[in-house]
């Protein structure tokens, strides 16, 4: 029996393929890179992580207590404490490989990587508990003369007044944050470094403090005894968020040339796919002839064009994730400023004892060599690029507190003459600021105007623009004067431009005004409907429903009531009877076959019993034999009595209706018909020897007289009279009606 082939493992390699993230240039960027941190040892190994990943590892677990055992050169084990274990997904031990080698090795240890599960872990772990890492004192020179200096910086409308020179520890340091940048369908991950930075003065430090900080950080010296700078006070850093701020705007520098390769690949995505957008939605549009089509496939071209440029819009996310500082000891020089409005500021320098640095001459506010010094209002300095000129007080101020640019003319304000406006948000100076007639309000100049109506100056927030589609045209309205039309799409318009729904109440301009056609008054869109045959507007009060087609609306001069039901009901569902003139519904008029176009009523109408034909009051008669109406085209005369008879009770062959042929003889007549032969005989009576037959119908009684000589007498009498309705005489000559 042959035994089944075993499954070949898969390599470690290709396990890890799948678990890297692609993340472009990023990720081509890791493993390129140097790594500071990488043991001689493993110098075969190919490198995989980031070479500022393992350090920031090694730092969050020297903070953390994470205990971290080497498995090799590349290849690490964590054993995390029970505070740690929620950022990794409740484990208690991880393994992390740093090289491909190791990952060989390993294929279940996680890869440190930029853009994989656990970096953004250990991220996440960093900014909740190991935000901040203190290096503690850099050691300073063992030789540092005093150097004396002098401000060269002139002052804008200001003077120097005095200067001192002091010992100071002032905090140094540098900011470790994740990039993310997306653009479209691409996101790019990276882990970026400021400079060294003086925390206190905002300025970058100089590269012999920079060069011993790193020293330090790298742990290739010790910090120094903080004994050491003796009776120096130290000089507090800058506000978290100014200290932020600052070291952002440093990472933003450094990240421009990314930023700008990644803009670049994304507006060339962008250009292919709203080329392949504008092809689709031309042959859609191609393919439709109705306007509103068009019109709908067009919006939603334009609809999609603008989702694609926003998504591939370029998005910064900067994730801080530890600042590591330090102290340096350094020779500090301070100015007394004085401007000519009473203002007072303090501007200082700064040498480091740590090298042979110099003197370092920084605004306080952007941390750059300032070309000339301007004091704020609020008693300090900045550079001439930091601060501006009040355009009302003439007072200079930084740009903390006032604003660079007035909402009306674009001038700088100080903090004291800059207002808000309630109409447009934005910030305006006092120069250019008036009152809202509505409640009383300040507001900006450019938020202010004449309604065009009353003409009472109202701002923005209280007043509305009129369509240019408006009866007099676009104007700008005030809250008193402002009315939206009914009648179209609730526009804005005038009070001097609408006229009041009769139904409602509400506002219709005299460009929309319609009028009810039954009462012809202006009523508002809700309350007037057209209807459905004629197409007339109607209000509500004027609507009206046929009751042979419920849903149809009808004016109520489009319908009547019924004469012979009462319901109401439209001109095509009724119509007049002939004989009375009324008008009655489908149900209880039918079209007369005597009276083309004609309608008749139940009432002025009869039915023939043969054809079930309606017929007008006079084109049918009561047939005498079965006392039915009958029509002219279904009677015929008897050939024995001679009276018209309906065809149903006459026979074809000999012509003879029902009553006469069931003629039967009588020995004994009536007194009636004896009375009526009389008259038919001349007022002789019938020899008694003569026969009689008689037969009755519906209508009368008809009788048969023997004159002898093969002559008849046939005569007919109506039920109670005593003399003859007809008579006809038959002989071997023929037939002869008589009546």
């Amino acid at each position: 029996m042959k035994r089944p082939r075993k499954r070949r493992p898969k390599r470690a390699s290709e396990l890890a393929a799948r678990r890297l993230p692609v993340n472009g240039p990023a990720i081509a960027a890791s493993a390129v890179g140097p790594s500071r941190a990488r043991d001689s040892s493993g110098g075969d190994a190919d490198p995989l992580a980031d070479a500022r990943i393992r350090p920031l590892l090694e730092r969050y677990c020297g903070l953390a207590g994470v205990k971290q055992a080497a498995l090799g050169p590349d290849h690490s084990k964590l054993s995390l404490p029970q505070a740690e274990r929620p950022f990794f997904r409740d484990r208690e031990s991880l393994r992390v490989a740093f090289s491909l080698d190791a990952l060989e090795r390993d294929p279940d240890a996680e890869i440190a990587v930029l853009g994989s599960p656990f970096l953004s872990q250990l991220i996440e772990a960093i900014r909740t508990r190991a935000a901040r890492l203190s290096l503690g004192l850099i050691a300073p020179a063992a030789a540092s003369d005093p150097k004396s200096v002098e401000l060269t910086i002139p002052v804008r409308d200001g003077t120097v007044k005095r200067s001192t020179t002091r010992l100071a520890v002032h905090p140094v340091g540098r900011l470790v944050a994740r990039v993310v940048l997306r653009a479209g369908a691409g996101v790019e991950e990276a882990v970026v470094e400021s400079d060294v930075y003086d925390l206190s003065a905002g300025a970058k430090v100089s590269d012999d403090v920079a060069g011993a900080f790193q020293d330090l950080e790298a742990g290739r010296v010790e910090p120094a005894d903080p004994s050491d700078t003796g009776k120096a006070a130290p000089v507090p850093a800058r506000e978290p968020g100014d200290l932020l701020r600052l070291l952002l705007s440093h990472l933003q520098e450094k990240s421009a040339d990314r930023v700008a390769a990644r803009r670049a690949a994304a507006e060339q995505a962008l250009a292919t796919d709203l080329g392949r957008l504008d092809r689709y939605f031309e042959s859609i549009l191609k393919e439709q002839a109705d306007p509103e089509a068009i019109g709908t496939v067009t919006a939603l071209a334009e609809r999609r064009r603008t989702e694609e440029i926003r998504r591939s819009q370029v998005k910064a996310v900067v994730h801080p994730l530890q600042l590591i500082d330090a102290t340096v000891l350094m020779q500090r020089a301070e100015w007394q400023l004085e401007s000519a409005h009473g203002r007072r500021a303090t501007f200082s320098a700064q040498r480091s004892l740590s090298g042979e640095s110099e003197w370092l001459l920084a605004c306080p506010h952007c941390g750059r060599p300032p070309a000339s010094l301007v004091i704020c209002r609020h008693d300090h300095c900045g550079c001439e690029a930091c601060t501006s000129r009040c355009s009302v007080c003439a007072e200079g101020f930084c740009a903390d507190h006032g604003i660079a640019h007035c909402r009306v003319d674009e001038q700088p304000a100080c903090d004291e003459h800059v207002r808000v406006c309630p109409a447009c948000r934005l910030q305006y100076c006092t120069a250019h600021e008036g009152v809202c007639a509505e409640d009383g309000h300040a507001a900006c100049s450019a938020c202010l105007a004449p309604c065009g109506s009353c003409g009472r100056v109202v701002c923005n927030r209280h007043a509305e623009q009129s369509g240019a589609d408006a009866p007099k045209g676009s104007r700008r309205l005030c809250a008193a004067c402002l009315k939206y039309c009914e009648g179209g799409t609730n526009e804005p318009v005038g009070v001097d431009e609408v006229t009041e729904c009769a139904s409602c109440g509400k506002s219709v301009c005299t460009a929309h005004q319609a009028v009810c056609v039954v009462d012809g008054q202006v009523h508002c869109s809700r309350h007037l409907r057209r209807t459905d045959k004629s197409r007339r507007l109607v209000c509500g009060r004027h609507r009206a429903g046929c009751v042979e087609e419920p849903s149809a609306l009808f004016a109520t001069d489009e319908v009547g009531a019924c004469a012979s039901c009462g319901k109401l009901v439209c001109a095509g569902h009724s119509a007049e009877c002939v004989e009375d003139g009324l008008r009655h519904c489908v149900t209880h008029l039918e079209v007369l076959h005597d009276a083309t176009g004609s309608y008749g009523c139940v009432e002025h109408r009869k039915q023939c019993h043969v054809d079930r034909q309606p017929f007008s009051l006079k084109g049918v008669e009561e047939c005498p034999v079965c006392g039915r109406d009958a029509c002219a085209l279904h009677r015929a005369a008897c050939g024995y009595c001679g009276r018209q008879v309906c065809t149903a009770d006459l026979e074809r062959q000999s012509r003879r209706c029902a009553t006469c042929v069931q003629l039967a003889a009588i020995a004994d007549p009536p007194e009636e018909v004896v009375t009526a032969a009389r008259a038919v005989t001349g007022g002789r009576g019938p020899k008694a020897s003569r026969a009689w037959r008689m037969a009755r119908d519906r209508s009368h009684l008809v009788v048969e007289l023997d004159l002898g000589l093969r002559r008849k007498a046939v005569f007919t009498l109506r039920h109670g009279d005593s003399a003859p309705d007809s008579v006809v005489r038959h002989s071997l000559l023929g037939s002869k009606r008589r009546k």
